[in-house]
């Protein structure tokens, strides 16, 4: 690996504190306050493997740089996930060599709609003066993914490759992550929004309106349990309901980018205030007692959006905050 070149310098985010912040929910936002960011750098792997399911390799080896933090890869790396790996990449190959330079900003989170908005396009948006003539890699599955497909339309590069064999590469250029996954360098995320609201606003709009909620009745977790009663309160003031479902990647960011206030439970929809205006308004629903995911409250502040909040109960209060579902209490609601 030759010496990396440094895309943009460390930093230090200071988070803004909630706008209706409550001091007894102190203890919910206060490992996030002040985040140390580290650079971001562009390493060069020479003479490496990539297979379909993203894993970088040479012999033996397999880089840290697959995963989404170098822990993962120690988890990964298990007796029979090592042979298993070693017995379908070195016993069944169908290779395809490429010298030229090919660029990577993937891991292993990377094919979820948060993560692939939040960590990934960040990376290649870093690299983005110098992929123009260059390959990006994706594994395969990347492909039947449109919210993948679709996003990449404001880059401009030589072709994309969806890796479905084993391709040696002479030289892989790989962009570290801009931020730990959840936190934001302040500076290329507020740059990454601007990319693509400059490049949405050009076409026409698909606006619902200026106060969007997003509802998850469609999605196989983390559901409003009283959604019906919530309704009713957000229609008194003017909210539209959107299941992101049914929207396209386009169409999702032109509904945001036209939206001032915007409310829903924690999950990937909220991702979509990347594309809201600043000063705008964000408004989470979070399960009580969660200190633990406050990805959403750290992009609000990157963006200097105005973050709002409601602690919930959830129906099973031993259930984790990934899959809970939340109980609004409406009177609340409707005072936030």
């Amino acid at each position: 690996m030759s010496n990396p070149e440094t895309l943009y310098q460390n930093s230090i985010s200071i988070r803004q504190l909630p706008i209706n912040f409550d001091r007894t929910d102190l203890a919910l936002f206060q490992r996030e306050l002040k985040k140390d960011i580290p650079a971001t750098k562009l390493l060069r792997l020479q003479n490496v493997n990539v297979n379909p399911d993203g894993i970088i390799f040479r012999g033996t080896k397999i880089f840290a740089e697959s995963f989404a933090s170098p822990k993962y890869l120690d988890a990964w790396l298990t007796p029979k996930a090592k042979l298993k790996f070693f017995v379908k990449n070195y016993l069944f190959k169908d290779i395809e060599k490429i010298d030229s330079n090919v660029f990577w900003f993937t891991d292993n989170w990377s094919d979820t709609y948060f993560h692939w908005i939040t960590d990934a396009l960040p990376r290649l948006f870093s690299i983005r003066e110098k992929i123009v003539d260059g390959t990006l890699l994706l594994p395969a599955s990347y492909q039947e993914k449109k919210y993948i497909t679709s996003s990449l339309s404001p880059f401009v590069f030589q072709e994309v490759k969806f890796v479905n064999h084993i391709i040696p590469c002479k030289n892989l250029h790989i962009p570290t992550h801009t931020a730990p996954t959840g936190n934001y360098n302040e500076a290329l995320i507020k740059d990454l929004r601007s990319f693509y609201t400059d490049f949405y606003s050009k076409t026409d709009s698909d606006s619902i309106g200026d106060k969007v909620y997003i509802s998850r009745s469609k999605a196989p977790k983390r559901k409003i349990q009283n959604e019906e009663e919530c309704l009713v309160v957000l229609k008194e003031y003017g909210f539209k309901v959107v299941y992101f479902e049914d929207y396209s990647f386009e169409q999702q960011v032109k509904i945001c980018l036209d939206a001032r206030y915007l409310i829903s439970n924690h999950g990937a929809g909220l991702t979509n205030m990347l594309f809201m205006k600043s000063g705008s308004s964000v408004f989470e629903l979070r399960k009580k007692a969660d200190i633990r995911n406050n990805c959403f409250f750290s992009l609000a502040s990157a963006l200097n959006l105005k973050y709002f909040y409601q602690i919930c109960d959830s129906e099973n209060p031993d259930e984790d905050a990934h899959t809970a579902n939340l109980i609004v209490d409406c009177k609340l609601l409707r005072k936030n």
